[in-house]
């Protein structure tokens, strides 16, 4: 058990710097080509919109985030084993490997379908994202707390429901509620993106010493 144990936490946090790599990169490099010949503001430009200009930007940013999915359901999957070894159980894996390919479909319906091609799905995809996220991270902090792990983890996961939460609510009120333009969520997006960031770099990196430093898990 503690081979197998020391196997799954060397792979989440490989997986999760992986995964960070990768977002921030693929963030970072496609804003820059959006900027190029294009206005940018954290307050009017939606990571979607670099996804939906032309060439470039739409490429890198697009082709980013498919390739993240994947990458943040394996660390997803990783996370669910270390925890089982932290006195998580059974039904907490099942609920969140269940809701978390729920997620995986909205990031990849908007990724794969801009706001230009149908609005409608890239809208719903993108809902099933943010409240699918709302949810599973909910689930995860919930269980944390329960097994007693170090604050910061739970803190995380509870960092990133009221950020998506507050994104994912503002969205589908853009344009419906007087005073919800559609750029009123707008950064919250930016917010949650950094949000997930630090959550991935902290269960890569204090995950691992959890259990030692909390003792025997319930």
């Amino acid at each position: 058990m503690g081979d197998a144990t020391i196997r799954v936490t060397k792979a989440l946090r490989t997986v999760g710097i992986i995964g960070v790599l990768l977002g921030v990169g693929t963030v970072l490099w496609s804003t820059l080509l959006y900027i190029d010949g294009h206005e940018f503001s954290l307050t009017t430009t939606y990571l979607s919109d670099i996804g939906n200009t032309p060439r470039w930007p739409q490429v890198v940013f697009n082709s980013g985030m498919l390739l993240i999915s994947p990458v943040r359901y394996l660390f997803l999957v990783l996370l669910v084993l270390q925890m089982s070894h932290l006195g998580a159980g059974r039904a907490f894996g099942t609920a969140a490997l269940t809701i978390g390919g729920l997620v995986v479909v909205g990031s990849v319906g908007m990724s794969a379908v801009p706001h230009s091609l149908s609005l409608a799905v890239h809208k719903l995809s993108a809902l099933l994202y943010f409240f699918g996220v709302v949810i599973l991270q909910a689930l995860i902090a919930a269980k944390e707390f329960r097994c007693r792990l170090a604050g910061i983890l739970p803190l995380s996961s509870l960092a990133v429901v009221a950020v998506y939460l507050v994104f994912a609510v503002l969205l589908s009120l853009a344009g419906k509620v007087e005073g919800i333009t559609r750029n009123t969520p707008v950064v919250w997006e930016w917010l949650a993106f950094c949000s997930l960031m630090f959550w991935l770099i902290v269960h890569s990196f204090f995950l691992k010493n959890a259990q030692s430093s909390t003792g025997h898990a319930r």
